[in-house]
């Protein structure tokens, strides 16, 4: 990869913004750090920028527009999807400086923080006032508050409160032109005007930069007199048993806190990364819920013919389980040199068929395709192991990424529920878009881009770009 050296002109100007210790170039040390994200789409930028306030984030944006040169903001590089990566532009990090709680309102329910800051961080400092911010990716150790509002992330707990834009009451962000602006009202009700906050939500900052949200809070399970959790997990022989059990569950008006799948393959791939020791049977459901829902639960998968039951002894125990779910993508990376992480929605009546489709198309490829996800809504994770040295195995992956996707949405879904769009998705975002919801759809998209971003300097070639981008 051929190094795009930042002119000297352009250099100075920046520096004279942030100062020489927040500006990287391909010959400072941690540079590196920028060149590669989690779902290992590579970077090639000019130079990354650390700023430490808002202000100097529009100055930065400003200097950039004027000269048109792409930007990336970029918080943990947790995407999944390319959604991060920059290739001849500059990446604005807001990880470095960025990064405080701002407030903690215990009376109005919302905490006011930068977007740099960690969402296990966050969650921490919560916990001491007996709240926490509900959504959860499974980068939580990881990812960052602009980045999870960027991409509208889901999560385990998706099922029982919903993805991130729900969470979100207001932003302060920075447009392409530098000019800083404020969207919402830290209110839990507030009717005026087009809801900017949801338009930004999702976007994959192709139409702002997220400096610093409003967003709202909840009592911690357990806290202040609320429902104590438990953690646990039933075991089945076949998906369609599995399935049918969610089915049965949901049917009963019954709603845990987490309701996830993991295939055998998945549960294998995680015991032997990480040591979890948790039971390896063909269709495993994985769940939180009150204490006073479980019997109920597990009476409810029997009568589907669950095999088996396993309820967290204690808190350790308990994370045990739901560390053999977060690290799902961290255990299966072991498998192969290389891995695509799908990302499909789903009708849950149609789940049962998708799980077995996936399967067929492994068997059609000779491809291991562990698969989880969050049965709670449909929203599946088959992961494709190749090798990513063989142009033969890469292309078998990407048939098979494909024939996945294009199944999803013949039956009625999605090609993204969280992991967003990114540069990896783009021709597949918009044939959705043009079967489900007509051309003229994807023309209005495209015009609110122009607006916001007339240049088109930030994040370009991702999210609605033209099909050729990807």
């Amino acid at each position: 990869m051929t190094n795009i050296l930042i002119e000297p002109d352009l250099l100075s100007r920046l520096l004279d913004v942030v100062g020489s210790e927040n500006i990287l170039t391909q010959i400072s040390k941690g540079f590196q750090d920028f060149q590669k994200d989690m779902g290992d789409f590579e970077s090639n930028p000019r130079a990354v920028i650390q700023p430490t306030n808002t202000d100097q984030v529009s100055i930065i944006l400003r200097i950039l527009n004027e000269r048109k040169i792409p930007v990336v903001g970029r918080g943990a590089g947790t995407s999944l999807t390319g959604a991060t990566s920059s290739m001849g532009g500059v990446i604005i990090d807001f990880s470095k400086h960025m990064n405080k709680i701002l407030k903690i309102d215990t009376t109005n329910w919302y905490v006011h923080c930068e977007a740099g800051l960690v969402i296990d961080d966050l969650n921490e400092e919560l916990s001491k006032y007996g709240f926490f911010f509900p959504p959860d990716p499974a980068s939580t150790p990881w990812c960052t508050v602009g980045g999870v509002i960027s991409e509208n992330s889901g999560g385990m707990r998706t099922f029982r409160y919903g993805t991130v834009k729900n969470w979100v009451l207001a932003l302060n962000v920075v447009l392409a032109d530098g000019t800083k602006l404020k969207l919402g009202e830290p209110l839990p009700k507030n009717r005026v005007g087009y809801d900017l906050v949801h338009l930004v939500c999702g976007s994959e900052g192709t139409l702002a930069l997220i400096t610093d949200a409003w967003l709202k809070i909840a009592p911690l399970p357990g806290a202040h007199g609320t429902h104590i959790v438990k953690k646990f997990m039933v075991f089945f022989s076949n998906w369609e048993d599995a399935v049918n059990s969610i089915t049965a569950i949901r049917a009963k008006g019954v709603q845990p806190n987490l309701l996830e799948f993991l295939s055998k393959e998945a549960m294998n791939a995680v015991n032997n990364a990480f040591d979890t020791k948790i039971p390896e049977y063909d269709a495993i459901l994985f769940f939180e819920s009150p204490i006073d829902l479980l019997p109920e639960i597990i009476e409810t998968c029997k009568t589907q013919h669950s095999v088996d039951s396993y309820i967290g002894k204690d808190e350790k125990d308990e994370e045990r389980l739901y560390s053999a779910r977060a690290l799902l993508l961290l255990g299966i990376k072991t498998l192969g040199s290389g891995v695509y992480n799908e990302d499909i929605v789903v009708p849950l009546d149609c789940l049962g068929k998708f799980l077995d489709y996936v399967r067929s198309v492994g068997l059609k490829y000779d491809l291991k395709i562990p698969t989880a996800g969050h049965a709670g809504d449909g929203n599946v994770h088959p992961t494709i192991v190749f090798d990513a040295e063989s142009e033969d195995s890469r292309r078998k992956a990407d048939h098979a990424f494909a024939d996945i996707i294009y199944e999803a949405v013949r039956l009625g879904g999605s090609v993204s529920g969280e992991h967003g769009i990114g540069s990896q998705k783009i021709k597949f975002g918009n044939y959705q878009l043009r079967r489900n919801n007509g051309e003229k759809a994807l023309d209005l998209m495209r015009a609110i881009k122009q607006l916001w971003d007339p240049n088109n300097i930030l994040n370009p070639g991702k999210f609605i770009a033209e099909d050729t981008a990807n």
